[in-house]
């Protein structure tokens, strides 16, 4: 007989550290898309709902908790599974067949193709020509309408919130939302960046709810690809004379805001959307000097977070092209982990150094990133004229 208590602890594991020690695909990470089974296969039958704790294997009709899952992927019994997951037993990671390049490109192609089609029915965002929804977004967070065009950024008065949840998607959601295009190094269209808005809360960003768990998902989403790619708020001949300073933050609101607290530079623009495209991965794991994680049957850790030395083998992160600009300028936020984030930063700078590049890295006030630094000044300057 097995303790009730051990079998509880068992079944409170994760699903999705269960499912990536058995050999699933990072994406089910995210709970959003399909991947291949780490049994059988297949191109994106198996998924994972975070909130229930559960998967789902479409093919097989597999699902359940996570000793339901190492069944299925082991071919153990219920006792041996609570043994793999108590740690008495090793995990028997059994990886899915990897998809052969004609599937990957068919998978990008298909997400590609389903990005562009949002994109193209975005309307522009130009006072001018109509556009408000992107115009008052900007102006809730302090920051000026750009003087140039931007070319990336569209805008969108009614689109869909898809949720994958039990093994399928459904809209959650529907709302106005800022569009922006993600570009590869090439300069073509790879996806979409998509932030929904709700321009009646301070932050004008729209609360996005589970409607059956109540998890608040995030409002910013992407769809297409964006390893490797970048959101071009301004470009080299934007500016006269052309750029010579690349400015390079993770967010739009973040580049802008920098922007509008340093009036009248002559800089492109470039949004790396998350700080590991920025960043690139890390050659090692360090340990964090304070935070621990303490895993669903108890035992605790020392957090791991990406070391300061780039993986040079990643080619799957944002690169700028030697000789396009002279020197390029980091964004750094210090509203977050500082010890992660200035890992990661330092990663950055000595990627792109080592790729020819002169770099320096700008960090917002401590606690504070450069949005909270722009309202910050404006609420100075209105408390100024209220005195």
């Amino acid at each position: 007989m097995i303790h009730a208590d051990v079998v509880s602890k068992a079944r409170e594991m994760s699903i999705v550290d269960v499912a990536l020690a058995l050999g699933a695909a990072d994406g089910v990470k995210v709970n959003e898309r399909g991947v291949p089974c780490p049994h059988c296969g297949g191109r994106d039958r198996f998924s994972v709902d975070h909130g229930k704790n559960v998967f789902l294997c479409r093919a097989s009709g597999a699902g359940g908790d996570p000793i339901a899952l190492v069944q299925h992927v082991s071919n153990v019994s219920f006792a041996e599974a609570i043994e793999q997951l108590t740690g008495e037993r090793a995990i028997e990671a059994r990886r899915a067949p990897e998809r052969n390049d004609e599937q990957q490109n068919w998978y990008r192609e298909k997400a590609r193709h389903r990005a562009w089609n949002i994109w193209q029915n975005g309307a522009p965002i130009e006072p001018e020509r109509r556009g408000r929804l992107v115009r008052d977004y900007l102006a809730l967070r302090a920051i000026p309408f750009p003087a140039w065009r931007i070319k990336a950024l569209r805008e969108a008065s009614q689109l869909p919130y898809w949720h994958f949840a039990n093994g399928e998607f459904t809209v959650v959601h529907s709302g106005p939302a800022m569009l922006a295009a993600i570009t590869g190094p090439d300069g073509r269209f790879m996806g979409v960046h998509r932030t929904w808005l709700d321009l009646s809360r301070p932050n004008g960003k729209a609360v996005v709810a589970d409607p059956e768990t109540g998890e608040i998902l995030d409002a910013k989403k992407v769809e297409g690809s964006q390893k490797g790619g970048k959101i071009v708020l301004r470009d080299t001949l934007q500016v006269m004379p052309p750029a010579a300073l690349c400015v390079l933050g993770e967010g739009i609101e973040t580049v802008l805001s920098w922007d509008a607290l340093n009036p009248d530079n002559d800089a492109a623009l470039w949004v790396g959307i998350n700080i590991g495209n920025v960043a690139g991965k890390a050659a090692e794991q360090i340990p964090h000097p304070s935070l621990t994680d303490t895993d669903r049957i108890g035992r605790t850790r020392r957090r791991k977070v990406g070391g300061q030395e780039p993986d040079l083998a990643d080619v799957d992160c944002l690169q700028v092209p030697f000789g396009l600009f002279d020197r390029l300028t980091l964004l750094g936020d210090s509203d977050s982990d500082r010890f992660t984030t200035q890992a990661a930063m330092l990663r950055a700078k000595k990627r792109f150094e080592l790729a020819g590049h002169s770099v320096e890295i700008d960090w917002a006030p401590d606690g504070q990133d450069f949005n909270d630094q722009l309202r910050g000044r404006r609420e100075t300057r209105q408390a100024g004229r209220a005195a």
